[in-house]
């Protein structure tokens, strides 16, 4: 639907138009004209539900802030009036950050009772989770008690953190659904939209504990670095025999991958190695979700291949040029 899509009778008047998308920002500004038009549609079926997708679309800031970026630092009160300041936590946690819409709403109680239930498995990973919303603390407070939350909410003020990570818009009184993903040098691991799978979150945040480290435990020394989208095209700038390794199933593969990757699917690469190049090539390991490319690592490091990286979030979160076609398959 265009984003200029007229709505030619509101309030009942024929000729009087206005464009939907500013129907939707009234929706959640609370204009009192706006809110009498919004609420003509109450006759008008299909129009609400129109309205809230065109805000989510048009409302909603085009990008949230990458995964690779420095986190932003932030200093907030949570509904039991701690404390909670982001420097804190370098060097000793990884965190979450779900931002959502409101309290006591169904879809985020429903969220955040999931990452309440599984805070004992993200804590074993070194990892808190917070909620972030601007409603006061009491009003968290009851959000908590009502819902039986154990995850703490943070107070957002004038949504200053919601807009640093590009989840919400200056002027825009609407926080959209996002979780994020800081890893213990304060750098975002990944960035979701919506309601991601909570469990999607916490293999994201075992894969900060995992992928590269040798021996058994967190602080093994760290041998497979990982790199974002923007420091794979640098990499490859700077070293012309730097090949990516795509991991993914051939048909992925051919729906689009970064030029000039090499395809061989995970599960053939153990009896594939013969087709790699050697081993002082750099090899840039590259997946769906990035989920895969450690055991892809494992695999090549068991095998006598030291200069590996990993693409933090894989392909799906890769914005750089994409090619498609039947060359460089292993």
């Amino acid at each position: 639907m265009p984003r200029d899509h007229q709505l030619t009778q509101v309030n009942g008047s024929p000729g009087k138009s206005q464009p939907l998308h500013a129907l939707a920002a009234g929706l959640f500004r609370g204009n009192a004209d706006d809110r009498l038009h919004v609420g003509y549609t109450a006759a008008m079926p299909g129009i609400r539900k129109k309205l809230a997708g065109v805000a989510s679309a048009v409302l909603r800031p085009d990008n949230l802030l990458g995964a690779g970026s420095e986190a932003p630092e932030f200093d907030l009160r949570a509904h039991d009036g701690a404390h909670v300041q982001s420097e804190t936590l370098k060097g000793k946690h990884h965190y979450v950050l779900v931002f959502y819409p409101g309290d006591d709403t169904p879809g985020c109680t429903l969220q955040l009772q999931a990452f309440s239930r599984a805070l004992d498995s993200f804590e074993q990973e070194d990892c808190l989770i917070f909620g972030v919303n601007p409603a006061s603390e009491s009003s968290h407070q009851r959000f908590c008690d009502k819902a039986d939350l154990s995850v703490p909410l943070l107070v957002d003020v004038d949504r200053k953190l919601a807009i640093a990570y590009r989840t919400a818009r200056p002027g825009v009184p609407r926080t959209f659904r996002a979780v994020f993903v800081i890893d213990k040098k304060g750098i975002v691991r990944s960035a979701m939209k919506d309601m991601p799978d909570v469990d999607a979150v916490l293999q994201v945040v075992r894969r900060s504990n995992e992928t590269g480290y040798k021996g058994t435990g967190r602080r093994g020394r760290q041998l497979v670095p990982e790199v974002s989208g923007y420091g794979i095209r640098k990499i490859i700038e700077n070293n012309t025999d730097t090949q990516v390794l795509d991991i993914r199933e051939r048909v992925d593969w051919l729906a689009g991958h970064i030029p000039g990757a090499l395809n061989i699917p995970i599960d053939s690469l153990a009896d594939q190695l013969s087709d790699l190049p050697g081993k002082r090539t750099p090899l840039i390991i590259a997946c769906d979700q990035g989920l895969r490319a450690t055991g892809a690592a494992r695999i090549l490091w068991d095998a006598g291949y030291r200069k590996l990286y990993t693409l933090i979030d894989g392909m799906e979160a890769y914005r750089g040029e994409l090619e498609e076609g039947e060359e460089s398959v292993g």
